[in-house]
């Protein structure tokens, strides 16, 4: 704001981050300014060094050792504390200091702005004082960031600024200068959102290559990007521009915005007569002289030859060419010829697919900008394009256009199928059926495991298969994952997608069975969510309807995020009355139990009486009267009928068969349902009866567990079955002692930890998270906000990113934001909380309501401060929580600051500036 001010307030230098952060140097006197931002009051501490940096400065300019009378002058965001306005009130306070707030009086000094609120202010009021300059052409939101820029190297006294100083001389060629280098330049959108691990424009290597399928992003990029870069950034969109006429634009663009200001300059680089090339070469040897380089951004750069690329990259070494390209063959061939490697826009995040969606009018949770995620490829374009299709034709609402999209029955087409369905039908018929066929995978496949989808849906050879898969990257429909995964880009597995039906019912039953048979293998040897999801899908499409009832009635598939998948089929499956009844018994075991698991009673009394309907039609058996007992008995439970429970309890015991593993799932149940009634002191006794006996079952003693991580504790399991059941139920029973035994307890407490390591050893991902969760919610409330937010960043963030679960994500997002307040990282709370604001309106009823009283707790904890930190060592059984993955004992001190360029800690691997610090 003071080089925009300096012009008409006759300033002749500006200094900044000289001997104060800002001085200004007017004909007879030298104003020296510091600035301080704060979120509460300015207080007499704050400004104290700066009053004793101020009398040394006065007495340089007593003993004559600099010109002019000197001024005094600190600004701040922040009113005076009571104590400071006294200060400045007071006879003793220096006559030549002054004090400058944002809500203050105005300062009568016209060369200084009144201080701004925050940055958003200071932006706003930059682009004010800009939109008064004579120069129409540039955006003043233009100007203000290129000044910006201008400023930080100047501060870092960085070349051409070595001497921290503007003068008034050159303000006039500086605003002028960024006309000339922006006006070319494609305006960024009004609101840009940034794609994930965004690269950097400006870079060293003299080529780079961008590449993206169309609606990726890049040129909404580079004229985003191109505002934050203090060097000139020349811009040539080629789309209609012949190969051999590409030097000679070049020439022209670089050489009229590094030196069309200059006299004689161009004269000696434009050459009459000179060819493109020749005109190249000198102006590349002029920027060498000058110790400079020409950034030069080339879109659509598919269009142009390879050759014509290596002549101009051979000719001009001083310039540094970003080409954007689509997929092609021509990509290939310059990559090939430059020994480079291309990189590609990553698309949007569901955190930005979900402000975007929002602001389009739709609604969408987490899970569903995954989804939608998917279909779009994340690419910025059809992500607002199809939000917009959801918003006019689906009333909003993402799930189902997902839903009719993924079903091929949507009837309006998006951008996406319109653009690209020009390049798929370019493509040659085997490659159109490969892409086909390879689309029934939306997880990555090794090289292997595609050959022989190929193979085996496509009827071809080895040879034949593998030569159909070299063919495709090319194309752009193929997108390699990591070093060894392949799949189809999820933009282009929409039209895969249609083409595989257009091609008959045959070819796609099999492509799936081929492709069911290639995850089944795979997933013992490498399991992950995403296969599984996959398989569930491939088992209900091919109607393998008792596979997928056995995975319902396993509690572990319930803890794994899969269930989505699952729930249609298990519907179908439990209303065909003419499918077998003990089918549909079990089918709707499972939605009885993942009803009860949710608290969806009502529902859950629905079906458990259909169980009984069929209980009572048909000759079942008594695993399934055992199965409808135990959920009926539950069901009393949570509606609080005591004497409904009694009744069941007795039924059921007579019934149970007499073993000890079948006695202890009851007991446990029966102890569920006494803390369900509210009798926690019988539940807390039955359940630390269990807990001793399945230590038994497990030959471990909780003086094993202390300490030890879960790869740790596995070596002592017993080597000759398979444990994860009795895992599984000894963790729920720490669970639920922990549950009954109540908050602010040690007993809970190891409960709970213990609890955690047992699920992450069973698999059971989706309880892993919940109980982490109390386990925060009990560390906040005895005021150990350090270790809760430790816990989250060390423990529950990275098994729920490795895993994928998507179920929880939000609850922990909110729970996590609630701890930074605590922590008191005010500004890292507050942008979680503006990440999590789009997914408010498809939050379940009980959720919103508590993420709004979290909002509440983060605004209290900034305006009023919260309970001090708990000062306590960590106790052993915290500490082994802790150690579980860094090995490295937590210290409770104020926590340090994470680096903008470390690992974010909620485990994304993204930068920290990129993710929670963005």
């Amino acid at each position: 704001m003071c080089l925009l001010l300096a012009g008409a307030a006759r300033v002749q230098q500006i200094v900044v981050e000289g001997d104060e952060d800002v001085e200004v140097v007017l004909h007879d006197r030298r104003i020296y300014v510091q600035i301080k931002t704060r979120i509460g009051k300015l207080a007499a501490g704050d400004i104290s060094g700066a009053l004793e940096r101020f009398n040394d400065i006065r007495a340089k300019h007593a003993n004559g050792d600099r010109p002019g009378v000197p001024s005094f002058v600190i600004v701040s965001n922040a009113a005076l504390n009571g104590p400071l306005e006294k200060q400045l009130a007071s006879a003793d306070w220096p006559k030549d200091v002054k004090l400058h707030w944002s809500d203050g009086p105005e300062l009568k000094e016209e060369c200084l702005p009144h201080p701004p609120r925050d940055l958003a202010d200071a932006v706003s009021k930059c682009s004010e004082l800009a939109s008064q300059l004579p120069y129409a052409l540039l955006r003043p939101e233009t100007l203000t960031w290129k000044l910006s820029s201008q400023v930080m190297l100047a501060s870092a006294g960085s070349p051409p600024r070595k001497s921290h100083s503007f003068s008034s001389a050159e303000l006039p060629e500086l605003f002028e200068q960024l006309i000339v280098q922006m006006q070319e330049m494609p305006a960024p959108p009004t609101v840009y959102r940034a794609q994930i691990n965004e690269p950097a424009l400006l870079a060293e290597q003299p080529v780079r290559i961008i590449v993206g399928l169309s609606g990726a992003g890049k040129t909404a990029w580079v004229a985003e990007a191109a505002q934050h870069t203090p060097l000139p950034v020349t811009y040539i969109d080629v789309v209609e521009m012949p190969g051999p006429a590409l030097a000679s634009a070049i020439a022209r663009e670089v050489a009229g915005s590094m030196y069309g200001r200059s006299t004689g300059k161009l004269g000696e680089i434009l050459l009459p007569g000179a060819s493109g090339l020749d005109m190249l070469g000198t102006l590349s040897v002029t920027l060498g002289k000058e110790g400079l380089h020409a950034n030069v951004v080339i879109d659509n750069a598919h269009r142009i030859p390879a050759t014509d690329i290596e002549a101009i990259v051979s000719r001009a070494p001083n310039m540094r060419l970003l080409l954007l390209c689509q997929p092609s063959s021509e990509v290939a061939a310059l990559e090939a010829r430059f020994s480079i490697q291309a990189e590609a826009l990553s698309g949007w995040d569901e955190d930005t697919i979900a402000a975007a969606t929002h602001n389009a009018g739709c609604i969408a949770n987490f899970a569903d900008c995954q989804r939608f995620s998917r279909l779009t490829g994340g690419l910025p374009f059809y992500v607002v394009n199809a939000a917009a299709v959801a918003a006019r034709d689906y009333g909003g609402s993402i799930e189902s256009f997902c839903e009719d999209v993924e079903a091929q029955t949507h009837i309006v087409e998006t951008a996406q199928e319109i653009i690209l369905r020009r390049a798929f039908e370019g493509f040659s018929t085997d490659v159109r059926e490969s892409v086909a066929v390879l689309s029934v995978a939306d997880v990555a496949l090794s090289k292997d495991e595609a050959t022989k989808l190929l193979q085996g849906a496509c009827g071809l050879e080895l040879k034949g298969a593998a030569a159909r898969l070299r063919s495709l990257p090319s194309t752009g429909a193929l997108e390699l994952i990591g070093m060894t995964g392949l799949k189809i880009h999820d933009a282009m597995r929409m039209l895969g997608r249609a083409e595989l039906t257009t091609r008959g019912a045959d070819l796609e039953k099999k492509a799936r069975e081929v492709l069911r048979g290639i995850i089944m293998r795979s997933i013992r040897e490498d399991w992950s969510i995403g296969k599984l999801n996959l398989l569930i899908r491939l088992f209900g499409q091919l109607g393998d309807a008792m596979i997928l009832v056995q995975f319902a009635t396993d509690e572990l598939f319930h803890e794994m995020g899969v269930w989505p998948e699952i729930e249609p089929y298990l519907l179908a499956i439990a209303a065909d009355e003419a499918a077998e009844a003990g089918i549909r018994l079990w089918a709707l075991d499972g939605l009885v139990f993942n009803d009860l698991r949710t608290g969806q009673t009502e529902t859950g009394e629905t079906r458990i009486d259909a169980m009984k309907a069929l209980l009572d039609e048909h000759d079942l058996g008594e695993d399934e009267w055992l199965a409808w007992g135990m959920k009926r008995m539950l069901l009393k439970s949570m509606v609080g009928d005591a004497e409904g429970v009694d009744e069941m309890l007795g039924l059921v015991q007579e019934r149970i068969p007499a073993k000890a593993e079948h006695m202890r799932v009851f007991r446990y149940n029966r102890a569920v349902a006494f803390f369900k009634l509210g009798d926690n002191t019988t539940a807390i006794a039955e359940a630390a009866q269990l807990v001793e006996e399945y230590y038994d079952v497990l030959g471990l003693t909780p003086e094993d567990v202390i300490g030890r991580n879960p790869p740790q504790l596995r070596p002592f399991l017993p080597k000759d079955r398979d444990n994860t059941d009795q895992l599984k139920h000894l963790a729920d029973t720490l669970d639920l002692l922990a549950q009954a035994a109540g908050k602010k307890s040690q007993r809970s407490t190891m409960a709970r930890i213990h609890a955690m390591k047992f699920y992450e050893l069973a698999q059971a991902y989706s309880s892993f998270t919940r109980v982490g969760m109390d386990l925060v919610d009990e560390l906040v409330w005895v005021n150990d906000f350090e270790s809760a937010r430790y816990a989250i960043e060390r423990n529950i963030f990275p098994v729920v990113q490795a895993i994928g679960l998507t179920s929880d994500v939000l609850e922990l997002r909110a729970l996590y934001a609630v701890v930074l307040a605590y922590c008191g990282d005010h500004q890292a709370a507050a942008n979680e909380v503006r990440r999590l604001a789009p997914y408010e309106q498809a939050m379940a009823p009980g959720h919103r309501e508590a993420f709004q009283d979290q909002k509440q707790i983060i605004e209290n904890v900034r305006r009023y401060g919260g309970p001090p930190q708990r000062r306590v060592d960590i106790p052993a059984s915290l500490q082994a929580l802790f150690d579980q993955r860094s090995g490295v004992r937590p210290t409770i001190e104020p926590r340090k600051k994470v680096g903008r360029n470390e690992r974010c800690p909620c485990g994304s691997g993204q930068k920290y500036k990129r993710c929670h610090g963005r």
